[in-house]
């Protein structure tokens, strides 16, 4: 009973890991032809089409510090890229991003307009610093340290604690 209690254990250790595969800074993308680590290169360009073109629409490529290629078990890769100013946004494996982080504050196009709504109306003095969307709701915190969240329609929820 102890040894099937283990194995269990370990094998549900082994699901919810997080394989890290590649950490990729600007100057690490641009490797030589033919070095010993150019096998290992990856450039931007792994990235998929809908991440690279979120990143140029609110970013430009050079201001990118380094991204990390991971694999989760079940769920499939994602993609973790940080910015020179300390922003970061990860996306997953279509490249549609699930969390982004910027102190200054998010971009106003990607917060929905109904949570764009709820916060001007309720915290104007204030602005959104991060959004996670998740499977059923989406979570916003705000610069004032306010945590919120919100259905996956936009509508409030609760303040998150």
């Amino acid at each position: 009973m102890k040894k099937t209690l283990f194995i269990f254990a370990v094998g549900l250790m082994s699901l919810t890991a997080c394989k890290k595969e590649v950490v990729v800074t600007p100057a690490a993308a641009t490797v030589e032809k033919g070095s010993a680590t150019a096998a290992q290169a990856v450039s931007l360009t792994d990235l998929p089409e809908a991440a690279l073109s979120t990143i140029n629409q609110h970013y430009r490529q050079e201001d990118i510090a380094s991204y990390e290629v991971k694999t989760v078990p079940i769920i499939g890769r994602n993609f973790e890229v940080k910015f020179n100013d300390g922003a970061e946004i990860d996306f997953d494996s279509n490249g549609n991003w699930h969390e982004w982080k910027d102190a200054k504050g998010l971009p106003k196009e990607i917060v929905p307009e109904k949570i764009a709504s709820y916060i001007a109306q309720n915290y104007a003095n204030t602005f959104a610093v991060s959004i996670d969307r998740e499977a059923k709701k989406i979570k916003v915190d705000l610069a004032s340290d306010i945590d919120l969240e919100f259905d996956e329609a936009g509508n409030f929820l609760r303040v998150d604690e």
